[in-house]
Order: C-alpha cells, then structure tokens, then sequence
C-alpha cells in the first residue's frame, strides 16, 4: 500500500512541477528569467536554449538582461529572440541584449487568464486520474486479501491527502500568477 502512496506522490509532484514551469513561461507584466530561456538558439550548427548562452538578470520595472558569454553570436540570438514572438522587444547594447516588455492590454490579460485556468483544469484532471488509478489499485489489493478494510481506508484518506496538497499548490500558484497579470 505504501508503494501505491509513494507512485502517486511522485505523479502528483510531477503534474504540479510540469503545470508551475509552464505557467512560470507565460508572458505577465512582471519580467522573470523563464519567459527567455528555454526559447532555442541556433549556436555552431546546434539548437542551445538560452539559458546555457549567458547569463539573465532582472532590471526592474519590465526589462532583462541576457549577457552573453561568448558575444559573437549576439545578433543572431537577438533575432531568435524577435522571432520567438513572445511581445517583447529586443535590442542590443553592448555585449548584452535587453528585452524589454510592454505593459499587457487589458484584453491580453483577460486572455492569459482563460489560459491559466485551462492549463490548470488539465493538471488536475491529470490528478484526478492518477487519484483514480491509485484508489482502484488499493481495492484491488484489499480484495486480493493483501490489505485490510482499515488499511484501505487509512490508504484513501492519505491518497485524498496528497490530491488535497497538490490541488492547494496549483490553486497558489493560479493566484499568484493571475496578481502577476493584474499588476
């Protein structure tokens, strides 16, 4: 029975981890390291996520900063990052390149909402099934006599528990990025 609690922790922990790196990339009116880089670079003939090229610094209010560490490419991933399309602008200064991002339209904002709350309907309809999968396995385990009434009870309620806990994160996570877009 531990092992089913332990399988679902771990899927639940992954759902929620998966749901907060992509909600972590959307485009808010707050600069955060994540709207840049995993966006793919082409670099000597391979794809590189921005990320491994440099370094990326907040400058408040609405810009970052990505300095390179081998500035030879620099226009090159200016222009990827142009490209990537997520509504910002870049431009070079120096051997760093500065994105700048433009305050969201009341309309962009509402959009981002709907999207957040789509993509976290799907991380808990995944919940739920892994909740599904692990309850059915937990029967089926009393039935083959392996655990008891109460075992299968007592492995309900932490199942539940851990889809509980997991349902409180995504829900944090919903709030604060929903104040993200807000401001």
């Amino acid at each position: 029975m531990e092992d089913i609690i332990k399988e679902l922790d771990n899927k639940v922990k992954g759902i929620v981890s998966g749901f907060n790196s992509e909600v972590g990339g959307m485009r808010s009116n707050r600069p955060t390291p994540q709207l840049i880089e995993d966006i793919k670079i082409e670099y000597f003939g391979q794809q590189v996520p921005v990320k491994q090229l440099g370094n990326v610094a907040i400058q408040p209010p609405r810009d970052l900063v990505l300095s390179l560490w081998d500035p030879s490419p620099i226009k090159e991933v200016a222009k990827a990052l142009e490209d990537a399309k997520r509504g910002f602008s870049v431009s070079i200064q120096g051997n760093a390149i500065r994105i700048s991002l433009p305050v969201l339209s009341q309309e962009r904002r509402e959009e981002m909402i709907k999207l957040l709350s789509q993509i976290a309907e799907q991380s808990r309809i995944r919940i739920r099934m892994a909740r599904e999968d692990a309850n059915k396995r937990i029967e089926a385990a009393e039935k083959a006599k392996v655990i008891t009434e109460d075992m299968r009870a007592r492995g309900k309620k932490k199942i539940q528990e851990a889809v509980d806990k997991a349902n409180a994160e995504i829900a944090a996570m919903i709030d604060k990025k929903t104040t993200e877009f807000q401001e």
